[in-house]
């Protein structure tokens, strides 16, 4: 049976996968439950507190996509959660400079990183969505450092056709790519208690354990985690479907 990517990301965010499994010949669908949504932010207020920070730790792309919208600029110094989001922000901001941590894509590997052994780099700007993790906040204010946090956006749930999804699974094979723990929730929360065994039975392809971790409390036992992110998540499906 022919194999289905399902995408569950924010449609901004899935059209690269999209067209990634376009040019590969496979068959592949957006079944987002979540949107992405701006907050009311002027660009003059937010330019200003870019302005007055020495450092700018970009948590998304959704968070980068956001600022671009506001026509803002970034400071001299950005950090980027990981590959995939430092990508990103060169897409949008390809005169500015940011690094992104080698060996992790989450606020963790952010904190190993060196730059925040600087006694100049005092002032940090979190750009994040409504609702983050504040622990990288707690451990800067730890060192010492001076943190604010900006939200720019905020997750909308959707809801999700899931008589499509019935059709789809009778005529493909389905796999899924998800990027957040937010989306598995929703995606569960709404799955029907008729197709709740078959959502669980599928494949799963994500980029961190802790997602992973989720998909597995909710019942999904095959999951694929790609840890260096996005990349690693399109030789993973290139290994699963193309054929060998």
């Amino acid at each position: 049976m022919e194999h289905c990517v399902l995408v569950v990301r924010p449609q901004a965010q899935a059209v690269s996968l999209l067209n990634y499994c376009q040019q590969q010949g496979w068959r592949a669908e957006l079944f987002s439950s979540m949107d992405v949504k701006l907050l009311p932010h002027t660009r003059e207020d937010v330019q200003q507190r870019l302005n007055a920070t020495d450092v700018a730790f970009w948590v998304s792309a959704n968070a980068i996509i956001s600022a671009y919208h506001l026509r803002v600029n970034p400071p001299l110094h950005n950090v980027c959660v990981g590959s995939g989001t430092l990508g990103c922000f060169y897409q949008y901001f390809p005169q500015a400079t940011a690094n992104a941590p080698q060996d992790g894509l989450d606020s963790e590997a952010v904190l190993r990183m060196p730059l925040w052994q600087d006694s100049a780099l005092r002032h940090v700007t979190i750009i994040n969505g409504e609702g983050g993790r504040d622990w990288l906040t707690n451990q800067l204010l730890g060192m010492g450092k001076s943190v604010q946090t900006v939200s720019l956006y905020q997750r909308v749930e959707q809801a999700l056709d899931w008589e499509r999804f019935r059709q789809l699974s009778q005529s493909y094979q389905l796999v899924v790519c998800v990027y957040s723990r937010e989306a598995v929730d929703i995606l569960f929360q709404q799955v029907p208690a008729d197709l709740r065994a078959k959502l669980q039975s599928l494949l799963y392809f994500t980029i961190h354990q802790r997602i992973a971790d989720e998909l597995n409390a909710m019942g999904a036992g095959r999951v694929v985690v790609g840890k260096q992110g996005h990349s690693s998540v399109l030789k993973l499906l290139r290994e699963y479907l193309l054929p060998s």
